[in-house]
């Protein structure tokens, strides 16, 4: 089964353990990238930078090996050769926290490739990969409620808002409930929009 996926404008690798200096340049030591993600606040110092690079590796790689998906790097491809690809964030599927909805989608971009639309572009390979290559009747995401721009981004490969949860201590830890939103393969291949 192939693992890689290319786009338009993004090369997909499965992330690795080697990916961790890319993912502490690219995501942990961004304030405001960590403002959106879990354990935003435990990364003052680099140790807690690389500490916290590291847990997100682990949960992001080990379901490749149990479940056959995972989460990918992003390298955004500024040229045709493969040596010139940047690492600009992740995207792609880690286990359901809640029974019955399916995998749930992690990703994060580096600030400076905000506004792209190029989370839009992977999200909607990620899910044309998985719907294709596994019996996965469903995905789901959840986001901080004032995440206005990840929202639109789940809205825009076809997922619909489905309630509010409480997910990962989420209220616990003063952020409220959080949106949860949810498409079945069936509407994503029927529906979604697709990338050109």
């Amino acid at each position: 089964m192939t693992l890689n996926i290319e786009t338009k404008r993004l090369f997909l690798k499965p992330l690795s353990m080697n990916d961790i200096d890319s993912m502490v340049i690219a995501i942990m030591s961004d304030k405001d990238v960590m403002k959106w993600l879990s354990n935003s606040n435990c990364v003052s110092t680099t140790e807690e930078q690389y500490n916290l690079a590291l847990e997100y590796l682990k949960g992001f790689t080990e379901p490749w090996n149990k479940l056959g998906f995972g989460v990918w790097g992003l390298f955004y491809k500024e040229t045709s050769s493969k040596s010139s690809y940047k690492f600009i964030g992740y995207c792609g599927f880690i286990p359901e926290k809640i029974p019955g909805t399916g995998p749930e989608i992690a990703y994060g971009l580096k600030k400076v490739m905000w506004g792209k639309g190029l989370i839009h572009e992977a999200l909607n390979a990620c899910l044309t990969w998985l719907f294709n290559k596994h019996e996965v009747p469903s995905v789901y995401a959840v986001t901080d409620i004032n995440n206005v721009a990840s929202q639109r981004v789940m809205e825009k490969v076809g997922m619909k808002y489905i309630k509010d949860v409480d997910l990962y201590d989420s209220v616990a830890n003063g952020e409220g409930l959080l949106p949860f939103y949810s498409i079945d393969r069936n509407i994503f291949f029927n529906n979604a929009p697709k990338m050109n």
